[in-house]
């Protein structure tokens, strides 16, 4: 069985798992109104999530997906409320002002040559500053959050046509298929993990480093730019610390999903089960009337066991594959010399 078909396994079960505690244990989990909330509540996440997949696929990592959203959601607001722009015209000006962003996240690491790390921590520094120089004001200087009352923004927060989901649930769902389709049955889905698999024999088969980065940061860009138009529709408003604690999350469950900081694994379908544990996670403890600080705490170990446990489980494998090729290496050779 492949390595990447054990760990969804693994990430299956261990939602399957806490789906069945919490059922059993309280009364108000397995509720419609509850299963419907539940993945409101973790598809703005989810989002981010799935650009943040393709830059770990490429080895890599983004640590300003989360501080993009706020800031490309603090230049709609601000638009919104001193110009005389249309929405589209605003959206048009955030949705370059995010492929600005993933571009510079993209020429840092990829033309410039500075760990993902760094890079984007510098960015999301970048866009926290611009969050507040863009903020709204009062006349004393004062920041204030203007409540946004477009019916069209207003309207990406509501359900879908009397279905009871949520316009942002389908929306994460149907760009995980989208992102899916993109890695596995394209060619340029082959190549992130080609250059996240062994980028030397990549570039030596015509795979270009630089434009496969530059595209991962892109997509994740635009991932943000997505969350952003959701999130406001639901909040209605938006404020300097929109987005700055979700790029954490968003790496957590690409990697709780399956997906690799070396590189070369996870896919979209293990991304969409990664948001989907901490979510029930989060939602569980919550049933159980569990203090918020607790709930961060007992998330936070469960996160980080995951990740400990995911990088076990790579080397594990990883030294099984090779013994595996040593041995079948020896009987070749044995054959070979019995002939």
């Amino acid at each position: 069985m492949k390595t990447e078909t054990i760990r969804r396994i693994i990430s299956v079960i261990l939602l399957t798992a806490l789906v069945l505690v919490f059922s059993l244990t309280t009364d108000s989990f397995m509720t419609a109104a509850n299963i419907t909330s539940l993945l409101r509540e973790c598809s703005v996440i989810g989002i981010l999530s799935v650009g943040v997949t393709f830059v770990i696929i490429t080895g890599g990592n983004n640590l300003s997906s989360g501080a993009m959203l706020g800031t490309v959601s603090m230049i709609i607001a601000q638009l919104y409320h001193s110009s005389p722009l249309s929405l589209i015209a605003i959206w048009a000006i955030a949705f370059c002002a995010a492929l600005l962003l993933g571009f510079l996240n993209g020429y840092a690491v990829s033309i410039l040559m500075i760990p993902d790390f760094v890079a984007t921590l510098s960015v999301q520094m970048i866009c926290q500053g611009l969050t507040y120089i863009l903020a709204i004001r009062s006349s004393t200087g004062a920041i204030v959050n203007e409540t946004i009352r477009n019916a069209t923004i207003l309207s990406l927060g509501e359900k879908f046509m009397g279905t009871g989901i949520y316009k942002v649930t389908i929306a994460f769902f149907l760009l995980a298929i989208i992102g899916q389709i993109f890695l596995k049955k394209t060619k340029l889905g082959t190549y992130f993990y080609a250059i996240g698999s062994n980028r030397k024999s990549a570039e030596y088969s015509g795979i270009s480093f630089v434009k496969i980065k530059m595209l991962a940061f892109i997509l994740s860009a635009v991932c943000s730019f997505i969350g952003a138009l959701f999130l406001m529709g639901r909040n209605g408003t938006t404020d300097v610390t929109s987005g700055v604690s979700l790029s954490f999350q968003a790496i957590s469950a690409a990697v709780i999903g399956g997906a690799s900081f070396a590189g070369g694994r996870g896919d979209m379908l293990g991304t969409v089960l990664g948001v989907l544990i901490m979510q029930v996670l989060k939602n569980g403890l919550l049933k159980y009337g569990i203090a918020p600080q607790w709930q961060v705490i007992l998330s936070g170990v469960v996160i980080v066991s995951m990740i400990v446990f995911d990088a076990f489980y790579s080397e594990y494998m990883q030294k099984r594959t090779t013994r595996r090729s040593a041995v079948e290496h020896s009987k070749k050779k044995a054959v070979t010399a019995n002939e």
